[in-house]
């Protein structure tokens, strides 16, 4: 009887030490998904808090072009330096700004009812530039035009694209992301990654401005502007910017053109912008939060956030003034309004 009685003694205590293993992994388990989350909230509050740190650098920005009377955007204003990495509780915080009107705007193709128009021609040397085949220029403008008439014997409206084996409608409205062109005829995975460092997608009233775009935006501007005279008239542009676009256009590069050609850049171009990118990357315990937030910033000074977009992959690029980084490509767990 002693041995049945030990024998179930060691079997209660056996069982009883398996049940307290299991109890103790699943509450170190619950403690690290809980301390996983909490580092996750953190690195999402700081993430907010570079955002709203950034909105208050643009404020300051426009009050102080107003005191001096000079409104101009350039890349020696305190919002487009580098932001030196920033150390937090348990991680660290980095974070840059980039101009998006330092690109060339795709919606602004969609103003014009003609593929030789002043922006049209500008993209098509922007494509060429870069190697691409300038006849994919009228396909997107009849994505974002309102006709229904295709332009040139490149364009494409709905009659191309409801023969497709997949068919879909045009979208003729303006574009919000620049991932829609993987819609656009022609345009292939390889097309939009050679182009999107130097497009984007704002509102069509929004031009480039030409002390933030870098030399590949600006050769697109002539066709007789070759890269490095480009790359020449970037390195010239003076320390505060060209305070106007006739100061822009009273440069060399610029001699041979007449009034009537300078009036046609000046519809596409600004020394100001309004729409700004903030790429904020918090890593706090190994959990990381990125945001890239386009943000708009109305006369008056007000900012406001256009769209957040919270699912791009971990990575900060280095930064690089003028047309560096990449666009937000819509994630599913973007934030956004509607940038039309």
């Amino acid at each position: 009887m002693g041995g049945v009685a030990l024998l179930t003694v060691l079997v209660i205590v056996a069982i009883a030490t398996v049940l307290c293993v299991g109890m103790l992994r699943g509450q170190r388990q619950s403690l690290q998904h809980a301390a996983g989350l909490f580092h996750q909230d953190q690195a999402w509050l700081y993430t907010q808090g570079a955002e709203n740190f950034v909105r208050d650098l643009l404020k300051e920005d426009l009050k102080s072009d107003k005191r001096r009377n000079k409104q101009v955007d350039h890349p020696g204003e305190a919002w487009a330096q580098p932001f030196p990495p920033f150390p937090v509780e348990g991680g660290m915080v980095r974070a840059r700004v980039e101009d998006l009107q330092g690109r060339f705007n795709l919606n602004r193709l969609g103003e014009e009812d003609s593929s030789d128009g002043p922006a049209s021609t500008i993209f098509r040397q922007l494509l060429r530039n870069l190697g691409l085949p300038d006849a994919l220029a009228p396909a997107v403008s009849d994505w974002v035009d309102a006709d229904d008439t295709p332009r040139d014997g490149e364009g494409a409206e709905d009659d191309f694209y409801s023969r497709l084996p997949e068919p879909y409608r045009v979208a003729n409205q303006p574009i919000t992301d620049i991932s829609e062109l993987r819609l656009v005829r022609g345009f292939t995975p390889q097309v939009i990654a050679k182009l999107r460092p130097h497009v984007t997608a704002l509102p069509p009233q929004a031009m480039l401005n030409v002390n933030t775009a870098g030399a590949t935006v600006i050769s697109a501007l002539l066709p007789a502007l070759t890269p490095s005279a480009a790359r020449d008239l970037d390195a010239q542009r003076p320390k505060d910017g060209y305070p106007s676009l006739d100061d822009f256009l009273s440069q060399p590069v610029f001699n041979g053109l007449g009034s009537d050609e300078k009036d046609r850049l000046r519809q596409q171009l600004d020394v100001r912008s309004q729409y700004f990118l903030l790429l904020a990357d918090a890593d706090i315990g190994g959990r990381h939060s990125m945001v890239h937030a386009v943000l708009v910033r109305g006369d008056s000074g007000t900012l406001r956030v256009v769209s957040r977009d919270l699912g791009q992959k971990v990575a900060m690029a280095a930064s690089v003034p003028g047309n560096s980084g990449s666009q937000g490509t819509g994630a599913a767990n973007q934030d956004q309004e509607s940038l039309r």
